[in-house]
């Protein structure tokens, strides 16, 4: 009986384990997805219909390219692209002052 309750405990730690890294990964590539579609709408005068579809297409192809990675490797990628948002925010604020 004991055997069960431990493998009842390990499948309930994966599952949580998984559901996690997921929405990790829906979370940096929704983020992604904004920052891409924001560029997008101010280079580009675009509808907000268009505006949802680079969100999504962007998230999507990122749980898609995500998809056999784990937590860590999820971890470092948000980090890197954060890394590269700051720069493209000095980028901006320096062209614009410049």
């Amino acid at each position: 009986m004991s055997e069960f309750g431990d493998r009842i405990k390990e499948n309930a730690r994966a599952s949580l384990t998984q559901t996690m890294v997921f929405m990790v990964r829906l979370l940096t590539g929704t983020i992604l997805g904004l920052t891409i579609a924001l560029t997008a709408q101010n280079m580009m005068e675009m509808s907000n219909l268009l505006f949802v579809f680079i969100t999504m297409t962007v998230a999507a192809v990122l749980l898609r390219i995500t998809a056999s990675w784990g937590l860590l490797s999820v971890i470092i990628l948000m980090l890197v692209l954060s890394l590269l948002g700051v720069l493209l925010k000095l980028y901006i604020h320096t062209s614009a002052v410049g």
